[in-house]
């Protein structure tokens, strides 16, 4: 069986040939705290290529992002149509919107980037939907954080995979995977296993498609898996 360390080489080394996110696509990848956010929650509902071709048209479907505050909701929906739980998509969006007019008389987020980690992160925990994963990437990009950010469904692929260990909580793996994943891969490696939990390894083990798996050799529950086949087998060959 393949160590962390080694499994982590061989996942990177994959994420690379496939590019679920262009180096193209980088060069114009939100900064600003508001369109950070907004980008990464698209991304819960679709791959990261994707998840920036529907920001961007999010962007040019409207004025400026006050405009998109006060639009009704199916016009913010059309944007995404063809995406499923599209509703709660936009839902999300324009009550941020909304919640940073009410309470910031803006719709803007940049004026935390020159606070404090620990109150950015208060802040940003407030905001109902916001899933932690996000508020890391933030940390991350704005501030430094020296964490891979990990989503409750890409915790449970990483469990699966043997890349974590189960007895540490988020934090804990967020920072070991930090210190496994070269720099300059771990934007890569984060958004390919954010679409990995959702499509192949999904939380729902009935729904995992190990055969559809390009790590799948790199995989501990794939490993037990092919091994409880290579038994049933066996066992059934002994029968007279």
């Amino acid at each position: 069986m393949l160590k962390a360390q080694e499994k982590i080489k061989a996942i990177a080394n994959f994420v690379e040939t496939t590019k679920s996110i262009s180096k193209s696509a980088y060069q114009n990848y939100p900064r600003e705290i508001l369109e950070l956010i907004i980008f990464h929650k698209i991304h819960f509902y679709m791959s990261a290529q994707d998840a920036l071709q529907r920001f961007r048209r999010l962007k040019s479907s409207f004025v400026d992002w006050n405009e998109l505050r006060i639009s009704a909701l199916k016009e913010i929906q059309d944007v995404f149509e063809g995406v499923e739980d599209s509703l709660d998509l936009a839902i999300f969006i324009k009550d941020l919107l909304e919640l940073l007019h009410r309470v910031n008389q803006t719709v803007s987020l940049e004026f935390l980037a020159e606070k404090p980690l620990a109150e950015i992160r208060r802040y940003l925990k407030e905001i109902k939907g916001l899933d932690p994963a996000t508020v890391n990437l933030v940390l991350r990009i704005r501030k430094e954080h020296p964490v891979l950010p990990v989503s409750a469904s890409m915790e449970r692929t990483l469990l699966r995979l043997g890349l974590v260990r189960p007895g540490d909580n988020r934090e804990q793996k967020e920072k070991y995977l930090h210190t496994l994943v070269d720099q300059d891969q771990a934007l890569s490696f984060h958004h390919f296993l954010l679409t990995h939990s959702r499509e192949i390894c999904p939380p729902d083990e009935e729904k995992i498609q190990c055969s559809e798996c390009g790590i799948r050799q790199s995989c501990a529950y794939f490993e037990k898996r092919r091994k409880r086949a290579g038994a049933r087998k066996t066992g059934q060959k002994k029968k007279p």
